[in-house]
């Protein structure tokens, strides 16, 4: 999960649910008000002391849940492929175990009930530590949630989602431009160059 993102969810909601500016929110929790406009922005992750005083100012609490992780939902997925590009000591071995898992969580998705959809991809995961991986599971959230016409996660729009210049999946350049007219229009948009059929393999 995704702190920065989680908190600044919380807070807006928070916040339009009841009518406050970020002013006013600042003069309840008594912080100052560029505080929680960072925090809002995803710019800052609070303590959890500091969300939950903020919380209380309004006369709501914050209370903390433990469920288990969708064991092929967006924040297990990420962990996952985290892992295997930190282990795996040769590099394609690490890269086709993040193509696989992300080729398995686009089916997940893919079969899921329109109700399922949100606790799939509603979190916002860790960032995996490569820029590419990460563009290519934002890209799948959003590619399947257009295609639904559900609502976009916000964390799919995060900066560190997407990938500059293009990645082609392929390392054969001879496919480079059958990747390029074919990839889905989320997958292009997120920097991500892979062939609609590269997706349905897995």
């Amino acid at each position: 999960m995704d702190g920065k993102q989680k908190a600044s969810g919380i807070l807006r909601t928070l916040r339009w649910s009841i009518g406050l500016t970020q002013r006013d929110l600042a003069r309840l929790a008594q912080v100052p008000q560029p505080t929680i406009a960072a925090i809002e922005s995803a710019q800052r992750e609070p303590s959890l002391s500091l969300l939950s005083s903020i919380v209380e100012s309004t006369g709501f609490s914050l209370q903390l849940t433990l469920a288990p992780l969708a064991r092929l939902g967006a924040v297990n997925v990420a962990r996952r492929i985290s892992e295997a590009l930190q282990e795996e000591r040769n590099s394609r071995q690490a890269e086709d175990s993040a193509l696989r898992l992300s080729l398995s969580f686009r089916d997940a998705i893919r079969r899921a009930g329109d109700d399922e959809l949100g606790d799939l991809v509603g979190d916002p995961p860790n960032l995996v530590g490569d820029p590419r991986w990460d563009a290519f599971l934002a890209a799948t959230v959003e590619d399947e949630c257009a295609r639904r016409s559900a609502p976009i996660p916000r964390w799919v729009n995060d900066p560190a989602r997407f990938v500059k210049p293009f990645w082609h999946l392929s390392e054969n350049p001879s496919l480079h431009q059958w990747e390029f007219a074919t990839a889905p229009a989320a997958f292009v948009r997120h920097g991500v160059l892979v062939a609609a059929e590269e997706l349905a393999s897995v």
